[in-house]
């Protein structure tokens, strides 16, 4: 396994006082690569910090981390950037298997369950408790998703939410009004269809295709007034009611504008530069904030808007949110002195320094309102994050991640039903879980 790490940018600032130690490994080539770095320093307990950030988001890490660094004595924070061939999931695993894992680790919220499931995780709610660390702080989708079992195993730190993108100019120019945007489904396929041009079987343009960018079936699922988990009792819903009717609504765009044209004319488009509702081929997609640099890089005068996502009665919005944590890895040597800065992180001051420098939204509603309260887009995306929504947090979320979205084209493409569908979804992860 050949693996990287990133020596902190200030490492000099402390070079009086820290001692280096540093192993290298040989790789097949026969050169050396720096294998690990690790800083004393004199006095106080050196808290590692596995991350995988680049860019603005290293320069944030390590701001939040001097910060910390900076305002006691006790406790040195040393972000360390990794990077394993055999990917960073896999390489944390081996860490905490081989009895050698970091203090910390940045964490994908959507897999604390999963590893909290199979004993990878130390439980943070003896430190919540001992220290009565108040996590209604956080938005409740945000700790619910950090949660397994009754127990929490994250700090969380980001989030973002979902909303349709709609193009003003092209509503403009077929009669829709861009200030009142679809609210209902009706209102949606309306815009849909005059949207759309396609002529003896060729696509010219498209208004939507639902399923693409952020139309994931959570979005869909819960615009419909449906859900997958009973946090109360741990049942799983995933065949609810609601569910299978918003497949079954996916199933009639489908059907209309016919899913082998469009999923061949959408398999021609790109990303980046070349996304369709960038290139103002598509006029309309599901997407989230982080879309919107994309948008200012490559058209910076597409003039769009953004709304939630239409539900069958135009009221009762939904959308869904991920985000990234902080977790202490099963058999961390500091976990103690991890927790100090994981309460640092996920204050108002961590929060408000690390989400303005990476220009992600913070799980603290107030935060988010001092950052973006006066964006006229980001406020669309920060106003509805009360009332979101989180993927289940079970082990087995990963399974329903893919088997949801296998539902999806197989519905789609005609090849079983919606209700037999997602009947196969409940069975196969249900059996996974027991």
């Amino acid at each position: 396994m050949s693996i990287r790490f990133r020596s902190l940018k200030w490492v000099g600032l402390l070079a009086a006082v820290a001692t280096v130690q540093t192993a290298c490994s040989s790789t097949d080539t026969g050169t050396e690569e720096l294998e690990e770095e690790v800083i004393t320093v004199e006095g106080r307990t050196t808290v590692t910090y596995w991350h995988n950030y680049t860019g603005k988001g290293l320069e944030a890490i390590e701001q939040v981390a001097s910060d910390f660094n900076e305002s006691q004595d006790d406790i040195f924070v040393q972000p360390i950037y990794s990077a394993s061939s055999e990917g960073d999931d896999q390489r944390l695993l081996t860490a905490i298997a081989g009895g050698n894992p970091p203090d910390l680790a940045h964490f994908d919220r959507f897999k604390v369950a999963q590893y909290a499931a199979e004993n990878s995780l130390e439980p943070l709610t003896p430190f919540i408790e001992a220290d009565q660390y108040d996590m209604g702080i956080y938005y409740d989708y945000a700790v619910e998703e950090s949660t397994y079992e009754g127990d929490i195993y994250a700090m969380p730190l980001t989030t973002d939410s979902r909303l349709l993108f709609y193009n003003k100019d092209r509503f403009m120019e077929v009669g829709l009004d861009p200030d009142h945007p679809p609210s209902t489904i009706d209102e949606l396929e309306e815009a849909i269809e005059k949207l759309s041009t396609i002529e003896d079987g060729r696509v010219q343009e498209l208004g939507m295709v639902p399923w693409t960018a952020q139309g994931w079936f959570y979005t869909w699922a819960w615009a419909f007034g449906g859900d997958f988990y009973e946090p109360e009792t741990g049942e799983l819903t995933i065949n609810h009611p609601k569910n299978v009717e918003a497949l079954e609504w996916l199933v009639s765009i489908a059907d209309k504008y016919d899913a082998a044209t469009v999923t061949s004319f959408d398999t021609a488009q790109g990303s980046n530069e070349m996304d369709p509702f960038i290139q103002e081929i598509y006029s309309m997609k599901v997407d989230g904030p982080f879309s919107i640099s994309t948008i200012n890089q490559y058209n910076p005068d597409l003039n769009y808007g953004v709304t939630p996502v239409p539900t069958p009665t135009g009221d009762n919005f939904a959308t869904w949110s991920g985000g990234m944590s902080l977790i202490i890895p099963k058999g961390a040597k500091h976990a103690e002195e991890a927790w100090e800065f994981m309460k640092y992180f996920g204050s108002e001051q961590g929060q408000r320094t690390f989400n303005e420098m990476d220009h992600q939204m913070s799980v603290i509603d107030t935060v988010n309102e001092e950052l973006y309260g006066d964006d006229p887009i980001m406020k669309e995306f920060i106003d509805i994050l009360p009332d979101s929504n989180s993927r289940p947090p079970i082990a087995s979320g990963q399974l329903l991640w893919n088997e949801l979205d296998r539902a999806v084209e197989y519905a789609i493409h005609g090849r079983d039903e919606p209700q037999a569908l997602l009947d196969k979804v409940a069975k196969k992860v249900a059996e996974e879980e027991n």
